[in-house]
């Protein structure tokens, strides 16, 4: 399944109660993007929550930085810190493996994406062909970023969510996210899961209350 969240410049940090279960409901690595200086910097490859969150603990950042996190659930290329999130947008598929790497344009994805998949890749997962083979002739500029259309083409061919960070800051979301108080989350695994309360019979009735 995967999740990304996205904090824009100006808006709140995730909570590490956030991110603990993120990773927890995503397990198969994590990593996260940002803004330094005039490029993106992306920083990958945590395995274990406690190396993820020290990571994320020395960047310090504040409601000032635009930031991107990823928690991966593999669905190709199996359980590795090289096929964490996020990617560099490249046409270089050795740059995917990339753990610590500087670039114009960071990627994070949550999905499958089926133009691209194949279960006998043991070393790329279908993220890093899409990016390598597809992605990077939707995405020639940095206006094609703000481009509706090119958007859509990049939903219909991968029918995924995507994150994109560019080095000025802007960071570009396609596909439907959940806003919680202006962080934008791919789906619902950052959510703390409630057990529901215990069924009363009253006159016939049972009421249940259950999370959203």
């Amino acid at each position: 399944m995967c999740i990304i969240c996205a904090s824009a410049a100006g808006i709140r940090q995730p909570s590490e109660a956030q991110l603990r279960r993120m990773f927890t409901n995503n397990p198969h690595g994590a990593g996260y993007m940002s803004v330094r200086g005039d490029h993106v910097e992306i920083y990958k490859g945590f395995m274990v929550w406690d190396d993820f969150i020290r990571a994320v603990r020395r960047e310090q950042f504040t409601a000032a930085d635009p930031v991107v996190y990823h928690c991966r659930i593999s669905t190709q290329a199996g359980v590795g810190p090289e096929m964490t999130h996020p990617f560099p947008l490249t046409s270089h598929m050795e740059d995917c493996k990339l753990l610590d790497v500087s670039c114009p344009v960071g990627v994070a994805h949550n999905g499958v994406i089926r133009l691209t998949s194949d279960w006998t890749d043991r070393e790329y997962s279908d993220t890093a062909h899409y990016i390598t083979e597809f992605l990077r002739f939707f995405l020639r500029s940095r206006e094609d970023l703000d481009d509706p259309a090119v958007l859509e083409a990049i939903r219909r061919t991968t029918n995924s969510r995507w994150a994109f960070l560019d080095r000025d800051g802007t960071i570009a979301t396609v596909g439907e996210f959940i806003n919680d108080r202006g962080l934008l989350f791919s789906n619902g695994t950052f959510r703390e899961q409630r057990t529901p309360r215990s069924a009363s019979r009253n006159n016939s009735m049972v009421q249940c209350s259950f999370s959203d």
